[in-house]
């Protein structure tokens, strides 16, 4: 049976389809840490049916799926599969070659294949089942588990024993079979029970099917003569209601007639109302008609007046229009001029401009023929560099190499001399055995006075360690305190940096300035920002200057007045308001000022002294508030107002402003939106956040040191801990040293001669090792001659390269000089054509609104016409319309005379259609009692049918048709009447009768014959089931007791092999059944005492567990086995002896080894590389060994 493929898509970091195809022998996978190798040895176990997410290094079966990269959506699902050859038939199928697969859904579904074939969970495990392959098989060694065979109690590591044995097939048999036979044994008990309650129903039921039978009798005599009693009364009440039907004809007759009478009469009615409408329809519209002329005519008035208005405003826009004439004309005037000017200037700087590009031309030239030269040298000393770096390159690694050898060297004649000094070592051990078990009995005495001591130390180091973590949980509680007050602060900054940038309190079309301004490619440019953004305030005095600076905080400082005709175009298309601007290169400050006496009391100063700004900015601020001063309170400033103090404003630290000579402001304003208070809140918040920082590095530095102190304390405790658990091992080693005294004499003896071995292997080793190093020290003396030569032929050309570079960076400064003026000039040339341009354009539209004036005055004189006329059409409308009002008011009147007449016609006709009415409504209650009768009589036919139809399922009327031609004129009724009521009296007497007693007797019988056959059946079984479990006992403990021996003895010669000697053992629990009993692992190195496993080196546990795992292969081989990185807590020499060992099993099994030593990769056949050349993707590179020998033969 051979592995031959494994096949990944969207598995964990390989998002592609990849294929790693393995061969014989040894199969080597490597690359960089985090690459994914280890994804590899997870898709096998997953495969094979592993179910927990944490041995696959995830929180959840569906990490397994790929989560997808920055560059990479995640996938829809995770495939595996693994395909083996059959060839020994191993495997109990008929396949030749046997592909299993595991593929889980993003939606949590998952489904198992063979050979692409749906299959369960169970088929997969049952197929490997004795194989020794198996997501928790020998057969896979996962990194970091290596020592878990060590470490798991003696029960957990039989599992291995018992697959090597090939007896875990028949312990899945025999647990099923026990399954089965509990099962058996509780169906057993079930039907025992069943068939006890069925013989219990079977007597009950008995007596209930005899009542029923009684019961059916009584039930059948009852209905034969309801049915008859019922027939009768059936055809008596048919007979009653066909009379009443004759009866309701008769009176339906009469009714009808006076029906005919009334239809007349209310035809006569509807005439008469048809007229009475139509007049009242007329007369409707006659009212309707004068209320349109009433409108009409005051719609005439309206637009008389209306034109009148008209004729007004017209005059007005003439008037309008002939005075914008005047002023085009002189706007026209004034462009045709301005155009001349410009044009003279443009042609003198396209002059310009001719000349110093012909002149640049020529100095791009000299520039191309310098870097030229440059570049060839530059080459030349990069190419001698690179070869001088080979070479030290070359030559580092040759030294490199002779050190390594040389370290070799020095290591190997360490071990010599160990293993020499060893041999003596043992000589005087083999003589010492004596006194050794005389001492014994004092150095235990000694041990346990140490371990006393080491607990009264551990016990006062607890003590410290608990002041400590008290002192920690206050200081802790402290930091929390300032990490709280750091929150609020740092949430107060974020909300006023929020208001800074959404420009809270800042009217709308500031705000549109300075966006734009901020922008890279806005329409305005200049702007230096508001006056409050350029000027900063102490926090004692923004009250003061906030509420003296008023709106003026929001004017935006500009360059120059350019920049402001700029923003007046900006602000006039967006329509946001009005916006104040400053522009500072026109700020004219007055040389003197009215002097102002600083010393008097309650002064704090001048504004413009108390606020900090740039430089440039100084003339805005004294511009501003050159003749305001800052006061303590409002009495000082109303005190210091009337002694003429030279100042026009004094304002106060509250914010109350006193203008000599002028106006008064007192109260208290809302400073909270105050842009200068913003600002100034938010610089000191940030000066608070960097203190409470400090306080917490203070207080964390504290911490810090209380905690070290505590893991000093608590190390001290370990080593204390430490130190007892081992005084501890050491008191259980000596009292067992002495029953092991004479197995070490033994295991002495077999060491000396494995050590004379090595110590000739080393002597042939530091040969070898002479020669290589002689020859790589001549050939680093040549390398080192050629790279002097390299080196002296660089200073030369460095020298010519300086040279080259200085004549070109000479030239390049005379370029680009030459650029700026060009550039300057340019710039002048678009800035002229683009004026030329405007004023052409503004003179076109000048022009046009000549024109247009022109037109509207010639227009305004037409329309003026126009409503002349029509207030003359409609005063003659006017008076038509008065005619036509009087006409209708005279015929409305004729209208309502005629009217009153056909209203008393009406009322007369009204009046006989109600005497017949009540003649009809008599004639109507007759039949409706004659109706009612006759329902009567229906409803109690209905009332029998359905009552017989419901107790008995008979229809009378088919009844009463089929039974006509039978006399029962010989029945009693009476007598029938009273029979009916005895047999209802029985019946009722009877009670709740089991009408399904009859056939529940029946199927019970039956019932009770197939428990009996059942209860047979399940005895056989359970006697089969224990012959079963007998014969699987006996096999399993054959094969478990041949396998164990086996083992037992390959472990003890591949350890002496792997270790260079030692003991090794593994040993069943005594006293249990040998299918039950525990497996514990004895092992001792050569030259070190006896002791537990538990205490062994990593590479020690790493070299015992092989030594264990490769028994078991050498036992019951697999057919092939995952090694992940199990040699990586080992050193040369160990590896060494592992890959030999791996070497000699892979004749016998196909190993798949992934690992990080060059040792273990020299012996690969096929060597894979996994990569993440995109991140979070892993990708497959493969080097097939034997065919690059061929290529190179």
């Amino acid at each position: 049976m051979l592995l031959k493929k494994l096949e990944l898509f969207g598995f964990k970091s390989f998002a592609d389809k990849t294929y790693f195809e393995f061969g014989r022998g040894i199969n080597g996978i490597v690359g960089p840490n985090g690459c994914g190798k280890s994804n590899v040895v997870d898709a096998f176990k997953w495969v094979l049916g592993e179910q927990s997410a944490k041995s696959l290094r995830g929180n959840e079966m569906l990490d397994v799926v790929f989560s997808g990269t920055n560059s990479r959506p995640s996938m829809g699902y995770a495939e595996a599969s693994l395909t083996f050859l059959n060839d020994k038939d191993l495997l109990p199928v008929e396949y030749n070659e046997v592909c299993i697969t595991r593929r889980l859904y993003a939606a949590g579904e998952s489904e198992y294949l063979i050979n692409k074939q749906p299959c369960r969970l169970k088929d997969i495990k049952e197929l490997f089942l004795g194989t020794g392959v198996g997501g928790s098989c020998y057969s896979i060694m996962e990194q970091g588990k290596i020592e878990s065979l060590l470490q798991v109690n003696a029960q957990e590591r039989r599992f291995v024993f018992e697959e090597a044995a090939g007896i875990s097939k028949y312990k899945a048999k025999k647990r099923e079979t026990v399954l089965k036979l509990e099962k058996v044994e509780q169906n057993l008990l079930r039907v025992n029970d069943i068939v006890e309650e069925v013989q219990k129903q079977l007597r009950s039921i008995k007596l209930q099917a005899a009542k029923a039978r009684k019961y059916n009798e009584r039930v059948v005599r009852l209905k034969e003569l309801r049915i008859k009693l019922s027939l009768k009364k059936y055809i008596t009440f048919k007979d009653e209601r066909e009379i009443a039907q004759e009866q309701i004809q008769q009176a339906e007759g009469r009714c009808q007639e006076a029906l005919t009478i009334i239809e007349d009469l209310n035809g006569e009615k509807d005439s008469l109302q048809n007229s009475i409408n139509e007049l009242a329809s007329s007369l409707e519209k006659c009212q309707i008609n004068l209320a349109s002329l009433a409108a009409k005519i005051t719609g005439a008035h309206d637009r008389i007046g209306f034109n009148h208005n008209t004729i007004e405003d017209l005059n007005i826009q003439k008037d309008k229009h002939e005075k914008s004439i005047d002023i085009l004309k002189n706007k026209i005037e004034y462009a045709e001029r301005d155009i001349s000017e410009l044009n003279q200037d443009l042609e003198k700087i396209q002059k310009d401009l001719t000349e110093g590009n012909s002149s640049l031309s020529t100095k791009e030239t000299a520039l191309k023929q310098y870097v030229y030269e440059y570049d060839i040298l530059e080459q030349q000393i990069e190419d001698n560099k690179k070869q001088v770096i080979d070479m030290l390159h070359r030559g580092s690694s040759l030294q490199n190499e002779v050190g390594s050898l040389s370290a070799e060297r020095e290591t190997i004649g360490n071990r010599r001399s160990k293993l020499l000094k060893r041999q003596e070592e043992i000589s005087s051990e083999l003589e010492r055995i004596e006194y050794q078990r005389r001492s014994l009995t004092e150095q235990r005495d000694r041990v346990l006075s140490k371990i006393e001591g080491l607990e009264l130390s551990l016990v006062g180091t607890n003590e410290q360690i608990k002041v400590l973590n008290s002192e920690i949980q206050t200081i802790g509680d402290s930091i929390n305190d300032s990490r709280q007050l750091q929150g609020r602060k740092e949430s107060r900054l974020e909300t006023l940096e929020d208001l800074e940038k959404r420009f809270e309190g800042v009217s709308s079309g500031v705000q549109v300035v300075l966006e734009e301004s901020g922008k890279d490619n806005g329409v305005i440019s200049g702007v230096y920002g508001m006056v409050a953004d350029l000027i900063k305030v102490d926090t004692t005095y923004v009250s003061a200057i906030e509420t003296v600076l008023g709106d003026r905080a929001q004017i935006i400082v500009v360059n120059s007045i350019k920049d402001v005709i700029q923003a007046s175009g900006f602000l006039k298309e967006q329509d946001k308001g009005y916006v104040k601007f400053l522009p500072l290169e026109d700020i004219r400050v007055e040389g003197g000022h009215a002097p102002i006496d600083l010393n008097i009391p309650g002064v704090v100063g001048r504004a413009v002294d108390l606020i900090k700004s740039e430089d440039r900015f100084k003339p805005l601020v004294e511009y501003i508030l050159r003749d305001t001063i800052v006061v303590d309170d409002f009495d000082t400033a109303l005190r210091i107002s009337g002694e003429r103090c030279g100042a026009k404003c004094i304002v106060t630290l509250n914010g109350e402003v006193v203008e000599p000579g002028g106006t008064i402001l007192v109260g208290r304003g809302d400073m909270k939106l105050g842009l200068i208070s913003r600002k100034s809140e938010l610089e000191s918040i940030k000066l608070e956040l960097a203190n409470i920082l400090r306080v917490i590095e203070t207080r964390l530095g504290e911490k810090e040191i209380k905690e070290s102190e505590v893991v000093h304390l608590t190390q001290n405790a370990d080593e204390f801990k430490r130190g007892i658990d081992a005084e501890n091992s050491i008191k259980i080693s000596q009292e067992s040293n002495l029953q092991k005294e004479e197995f070490k004499n033994v295991e002495l003896n077999d060491e000396q001669g494995v050590n004379e071995s090595e110590i000739q292997e080393i002597n042939e080793h530091i040969e070898n090792i002479n020669r290589r190093e002689a020859n790589l020290n001549s050939e680093i003396a040549d390398l080192n001659d050629h790279r002097k030569v390299l080196e002296e032929q660089v200073v030369v050309l460095e020298g010519d390269r300086i040279h080259k570079e200085s004549g070109k960076v000479n030239v390049q400064n005379e370029i680009t000089e030459l650029k700026v003026v060009l550039a300057q000039k340019e710039e002048r040339n678009d800035n002229l054509i683009a004026s030329i341009d405007k004023l052409k354009k503004e003179l076109v539209e000048n022009k046009e609104g000549l024109t247009a004036a022109y037109s509207e005055i010639n227009n305004c004189r037409e329309k003026t016409i126009v409503s002349e006329n029509m207030i003359t059409d409609l005063n003659n409308k006017l008076e038509e319309l008065q005619s036509e009002k009087l006409a209708l008011e005279n015929e409305g009147v004729r209208l309502r005379e005629k009217q009153d007449v056909c209203n008393g016609q009406l009322t007369e006709k009204i009046r006989q259609v109600d005497e017949y009415n009540e003649e009809y409504k008599n004639h109507e209650h007759a039949i409706n009692d004659l109706r009612l009768k006759e329902n009567e009589f229906k409803i109690k036919v209905i009332d029998l049918e359905e009552r017989i139809r419901d107790d008995y399922q008979v229809e009378l009327s088919q009844f009463a048709i089929e039974h006509n031609d039978e006399d029962d004129g010989s029945l009693d009724w009476d007598n029938v009447s009273r029979e009916i009521d005895e047999l209802k009296s029985k019946v009722d007497k009877m009670g709740s009768v089991n009408l399904e007693a009859i056939h529940e007797q029946t199927e019970l019988e039956e019932r009770e014959t197939h428990l009996a056959n059942q209860v047979e059946d399940l005895q056989t079984s359970e006697k089969d089931l224990n012959d079963i479990i007998n014969k699987i006992n006996v096999t399993s403990r054959e094969l478990f007791e041949t396998t164990f021996h086996e083992i037992r003895n390959h472990f003890l010669e591949l350890f002496r092999k792997l270790f260079g000697g030692g003991r090794a053992d593994i040993v069943l629990e005594e006293g249990v059944d040998i299918l039950d009993a525990g497996i514990d692992i004895i092992a001792q190195p050569p030259g070190k005492d006896l002791k537990s496993i538990m205490l062994f080196s990593g590479g020690e546990k790493v070299m015992t567990t092989i030594a264990l795992l490769f028994a078991i292969f050498q036992s019951k081989p697999s057919p092939f086995c995952l090694l992940d990185e199990v040699d990586a807590a080992l050193d040369e020499n160990n590896i060494t002896r592992f890959i030999q060992i791996l070497k000699e099993f892979a004749s016998e099994s196909q190993f798949v080894v992934i690992t990080h030593s060059k040792q273990t990769m020299t012996i690969a056949d096929v060597i894979y590389g996994v990569t993440m050349e995109e991140a979070g993707v892993s990708k497959k590179i493969s080097v097939k060994f034997e065919e690059v020998e061929k290529q190179v033969a």
